[in-house]
Formats: structure tokens, sequence, C-alpha cells
């Protein structure tokens, strides 16, 4: 049997203009509705590192046994992918996406299991789920610089093997301890006393009603934007301001951008991110316009 449905990214991720998705994971619950006794913490940051013992490794719940120790699969194939900029040969786009699809393990149509292993201090905030009809805890923030954020950049920019980490993704297992129906003690405690200088994360991600992760290039700015946003969104918040388009149903040509894995042609004055998007793999843009007009300036990355 799989782990509990992630049947989407919490209901509280209403992010979908210039405000960041990991602060509507927590701005959306009062602080007073969590004191009343609404299940929400946070992980502490800056955790010193363990001088206690290794815990004794509990075994993986049956749910995950089977498919925790596939979820690193692939990352040889991965070491030996090189950046790559404008148009490429489909074969070889075709075999960088079943390189991001080789890192995971597969749990029906729609739902992925992983581990990612991140040095302490993790710089990643863990809190339980606000809803009523969603149980357990997941990832409510990647803080901007900590090392959970340099892994992600090592593995979605200069793609380096291994997974990466999302707002929205549910936390099963800290170092293949189950906590899926656990505390945030319990992954205070497992982090604290394991021993060692880093701790090994396995999650579970909705891939198809899930956030996604935008990156605008060259400059590499990353946002978390939920299903059904404008993809203008995830530029708004690169800029740091308002844009405009030269046209609204991307005719126009001028905010043209080309999706690095794919090679796709996106269009942010006019395209949603659906559940067409799988989130396996991060949505890494580069300014490709097809003429020179007042969108012009929404590629530089800056």
């Amino acid at each position: 049997c799989p782990p509990s449905p992630c049947s989407a990214a919490p209901s509280s991720i209403t992010a979908c203009s210039t405000m960041s998705l990991q602060t509507a994971f927590i701005s959306t619950v009062p602080a007073p509705h969590l004191r009343a006794g609404l299940a929400a913490a946070s992980l502490a940051v800056n955790a010193a590192p363990a001088l206690a013992a290794a815990q004794a490794s509990a075994p993986l719940p049956s749910a995950l046994t089977a498919v925790a120790l596939g979820a690193t699969v692939g990352g040889a194939a991965a070491a030996q992918r090189r950046r790559r900029s404008g148009r490429a040969p489909a074969v070889q786009l075709e075999a960088t996406r079943t390189e991001w699809f080789r890192k995971v393990k597969r749990i029906g149509n729609d739902k992925a299991i992983f581990d990612v292993t991140i040095p302490k201090p993790m710089g990643v905030k863990i809190q339980m789920f606000p809803q009523e009809n969603r149980k357990g805890m997941g990832v409510s923030e990647v803080v901007d610089d900590g090392n959970c954020d340099q892994v992600n950049r090592k593995v979605i920019i200069d793609e380096e093997p291994g997974m990466w980490v999302m707002e929205g993704d549910q936390l099963l297992c800290v170092d293949g301890v189950d906590v899926e129906r656990g505390s945030i003690d319990d992954v205070v405690n497992i982090v604290s006393n394991n021993g060692k200088d880093e701790v090994t994360l396995t999650l579970l991600r909705d891939t198809r009603r899930g956030p996604v992760k935008i990156v605008m290039m060259p400059g590499g700015k990353m946002e978390t934007v939920r299903r059904n946003c404008r993809l203008s969104a995830a530029g708004e918040y690169a800029k740091q301001g308002v844009l405009k388009y030269g046209c609204l149903d991307g005719w126009c040509g001028t905010c043209w951008h080309r999706e690095r894995t794919t090679n796709g042609v996106f269009k942010p004055c006019s395209d949603l991110i659906t559940e067409d998007w799988d989130s396996v793999l991060p949505m890494v843009l580069t300014f490709r316009p097809e003429k020179v007009g007042d969108a012009a300036f929404f590629g530089t990355g800056d």
C-alpha cells in the first residue's frame, strides 16, 4: 500500500503573484490559531550538530520499503550532463527527461518518492499541514542561501546528481526513521542526535497537482508557483515589480522563453501552470524572444 496520499500542495499555499509560496504557507494560518491548538511548528534552521551518539535507525515503514531505496537511481548519468542553452536535438532532450525521472520512485501516476541529503544546518523549515483533511508534515520554506537552497541550486542550475527540495513536499522519513505520523519534536530529536554532519530526508511530491519550481535564467532566481497561476507571477517575483507585455495572448513573440529540458516555448503574458507539467522537473526558463518589443526586459534574470 502506498503512503498516505499527498493530494496537493497545502491549501494555504495561495501565492500567485509577488508573494512567495513559502510565506503564504505560514501567513495564511494566523498565529493565535496556531497557539489555540492547530498543530504547527518549525524545525530550527540553525540546529547545532549532534553531540550524542546516533540513534538506532528504525526500519522504513512497509509502504516505503520497496521504493525509498531506489529514489536516487540515475545519479551517475545525471553527473555527465552539462549545462545547455538554446536549442538541442530531440534525442538529447528526451534523455535528459529520462535522467530526471530516474531520480525518483513513482507511486501511481502522480506521486514521487525520493531522498535528499542536506548538510547541517539544513536551512529548511518543516511544518504540520494546516488542513484538517491532510495529515503529516511538510516543507514550508527553503531558506535563501541556506544549505538546502545550495543543494537545490547545485542540482537544478548546475545539474549535479541528486534531487531537490520544494515547498509543499511531504516528509516521510528522516535518516530512514519513519516520521509520517510523527511530530515536529520527533524530527528535531532525530536531526539533533544522528551523530552526523548531514541529514537525509525522504520526501513525497504530488507531481501533477502540487506546486512547480520556476527558475529564471540567466540570473537563477527561483520561485515556487501553485497550479493554475499565470507564469508571469514568477517573472514578477524575479523582477520585484509588475511586468508589461506587448500583447495578452503571446502572439507578438516579445516575451517568449525556452524551457531548458523540454525546449518548449512558454509565453509568460498568457500561459498558466497546468497539470501537464511534471514537477519532478524544475521549469528552467531562458529569454528567447522571436522579436524585440516591450517585454524584452523580462528575461534578463537580474
